[in-house]
């Protein structure tokens, strides 16, 4: 008599998940609740470091900490700075980060009449995006927009800022008549 034998293969996979930021990291001129963090050791504690443009606002101690950033735009060297202490008391080197405090700008547009001629939309710095109500390229077109209060957004490396443009109806005017 034969014997049937089912063998069962079960392959697992291990996964292993972590953050990447390029250095430097990026963040908005007044950001506030901004999250960086460290891959969690436990028995670690973590001892954390804001200098230049921001402040520590809450996580002392912990691998992830919550800041907030000034509006002085620039490059600030080892902004975020973490030291890894492990359950046997014996520190780690220190991990920094630099972070770049973006300024937005955009400038003021209209108020226009409709049927204006398109006019060329000024973000700064430059290299962002446009997108509203009327924008066409890097041009605000009042006939695309239409009537009204329009919300123009300028959109540059997770950093936004908008302004509202108006286009105004033109006066209705009657025909010529003759006394």
């Amino acid at each position: 008599m034969k014997k049937l034998m089912t063998i069962l293969f079960v392959v697992l996979g291990l996964t292993t998940y972590g953050q990447t930021t390029i250095n430097p990291d990026t963040v908005c001129a007044n950001a506030t609740g901004e999250i960086h963090f460290v891959t969690n050791t436990p028995g670690s504690t973590y001892q954390w470091t804001i200098t230049g443009g921001g402040t520590l606002a809450g996580g002392q101690g912990t691998n992830s900490i919550t800041t907030d950033w000034g509006a002085v735009p620039g490059l600030y060297p080892n902004a975020v700075s973490v030291t890894e202490t492990n359950a046997s008391n014996c520190p780690g080197a220190p991990i920094n980060l630099d972070v770049y405090l973006l300024q937005m700008g955009l400038s003021a547009l209209g108020p226009f009449c409709i049927g204006d001629p398109a006019a060329a939309l000024g973000g700064t710095p430059a290299g962002g995006t446009y997108s509203g109500p009327g924008v066409v390229g890097n041009q605000f077109d009042p006939v695309t927009a239409g009537l009204g209060v329009h919300v123009i957004t300028y959109s540059l490396a997770g950093c936004n800022t908008t302004i509202n443009v108006t286009v105004n109806t033109g006066p209705v005017t009657g025909p010529i008549q003759h006394y």
